[in-house]
């Protein structure tokens, strides 16, 4: 099976173009001291533990291991022990050729797969938004790669998925709503809480706290904007009044990671609503992508991601639990989607 670490990787990737080069009369420890330095000043700025960290004594230890290496890419290995010994276990570094990650993250073992679930993630499932039943909608969610992501991407790609929701919803007779994010690895999650407004309604999605549990970012959408702390982030272009009270069930998994926790984050608190499945892989920290010298890009943990209740908690712990049970090839025997339509069915 390929690497779920991989997969989550390229998820959070957002590519844009860099202003930094390495020339000709630029040596390779050159390279390495404006990297690192750069990379230092980013962390200890912007990590959400920064304050425990003893940068002075930590970035010449750092420097000095890393300029013993023969190149620049080789270099960037270091990054791994730099992350475990902040114990960032959700910071990423990533070059053109590769990406680092801490050795903290949780390690998923064949044993919690099922093959219906080992094969939907090797296969790479794409979004899709159907009818089950004639009656209860189901929309999959898989992890999203945004490459160069301008306004207008993340405009384009939240509007199809709430396009393809209200295409559904408008042509059946829709009892209720299931959320499918079990193969959701990471992305952007304003694209997909904007693209899902018209089961999310308008109001408060969720927050972002400091090291103190005080709230630093109020993320909220209003008429198919997502805002953050009011300002603009992403928007879709509603064509029907949203259905805010309508019975959604989300459906997460071991897979279900950053962004995809931080759409049930999105979801809980609101009415009508239950999480089915597998607790999540645990990536509730909300993270921020930070260019750095020569084609390389951190992903740097800022915040601690809550509902809107302001509640932390390090994974997303399912209303009913359903283990191992999936069945991507017939969904009505699904026992996660079976959960979901009793629910739903219970609400009429």
């Amino acid at each position: 099976m390929k690497s779920i670490f991989a997969g989550i990787t390229m998820c959070l990737l957002l590519f844009s173009l860099n202003t930094y080069s390495q020339g000709e009369n630029v040596t390779v420890k050159d390279s390495i001291n404006t990297f690192y330095d750069k990379l230092f000043e980013e962390l200890e700025e912007n990590y959400l533990h920064t304050k425990d960290i003893d940068w002075l004594g930590l970035k010449p230890y750092i420097k000095k291991k890393a300029l013993k290496s023969k190149s620049f890419e080789e270099s960037l290995k270091t990054t791994v022990q730099l992350f475990d010994t902040i114990k960032g276990n959700h910071l990423l570094l990533f070059s053109e050729k590769d990406w680092y990650k801490s050795t903290l993250g949780k390690q998923l073992s064949q044993e919690q797969f099922n093959q219906s679930l080992a094969d939907a993630y090797e296969n790479g499932k794409p979004f899709e938004a159907k009818v089950i039943d004639k009656k209860y909608g189901y929309v999959f969610i898989p992890g999203m790669l945004l490459k160069d992501a301008t306004r207008e991407e993340l405009n384009k790609a939240a509007q199809e998925i709430y396009d393809a929701i209200t295409k559904v919803d408008q042509s059946h007779n829709i009892k209720g709503w299931i959320i499918d994010l079990r193969l959701n690895i990471g992305g952007n999650s304003n694209v997909m809480l904007a693209g899902l407004y018209h089961l999310l309604g308008n109001g408060t999605t969720h927050l972002s706290l400091d090291i103190d549990k005080n709230v630093k970012i109020l993320t909220s959408i209003y008429n198919g904007t997502l805002y953050k702390n009011h300002k603009i982030n992403t928007a879709v272009k509603p064509n029907s009044k949203p259905k805010s009270q309508v019975p959604v069930a989300l459906i997460s998994g071991i897979m279900t990671n950053s962004a995809g926790e931080f759409v049930v984050l999105g979801f809980r608190g609101r009415k009508n609503t239950i999480v089915i499945g597998e607790e999540s892989y645990g990536s509730t920290t909300a993270n921020d992508l930070y260019e750095l010298p020569y084609d390389t890009k951190a992903a740097i943990t800022e915040s601690y991601g809550t509902d809107r209740s302001a509640k932390f908690t390090k994974t997303i712990i399912p209303d009913i639990e359903v283990i191992k049970q999936h069945n991507f090839e017939d969904l009505t025997k699904d026992k996660n989607v079976i959960m979901a339509i009793k629910f739903i069915d219970s609400k009429q």
